[in-house]
């Protein structure tokens, strides 16, 4: 068995500049990723308040549609007001799927441009370490 010499490392005293900071590439690619992040919990949030902004005209409809049924005033056209209430529901929900649908494009095209723009610039990069 042998011992190791206490004397010599693999770490050198002093550290080498190539191996100390990242590369350009490398911050790049992080810079990439913490945008992509971003950009998923903004998409994340944005979907949530369209979610609860729906649930809220939805439960609004549900306590009117309620309030119309126990109303004198409505008694003879119980059927009107449950059919306008159900009218009213799917033009909800199709409203709110066009917003999803919305939301989801909008992050998408977002997210196309930002990696064009980062392939863009890989490519100048290894052009110009090239020319270098």
């Amino acid at each position: 068995m042998q011992r190791a010499n206490p004397h010599q490392s693999s770490v050198p005293f002093w550290f080498a500049l190539s191996h100390a900071f990242p590369s350009v590439e490398m911050t790049g690619s992080l810079w990439s990723l913490a945008h992509i992040q971003a950009a998923a919990i903004e998409t994340t949030l944005r979907s949530q308040i369209e979610a609860l902004k729906f649930l809220q005209n939805r439960l609004n409809g549900d306590l009117r549609l309620l309030e119309d049924c126990q109303s004198s005033d409505h008694q003879n056209d119980l059927f009107d007001i449950w059919c306008t209430y159900w009218q009213d529901a799917l033009l909800d929900y199709v409203s709110a799927g066009a917003r999803f649908a919305d939301i989801a494009s909008t992050s998408i095209r977002k997210a196309a441009r930002r990696l064009h723009d980062d392939e863009k610039r890989l490519v100048e990069n290894m052009a110009a370490e090239v020319v270098l």
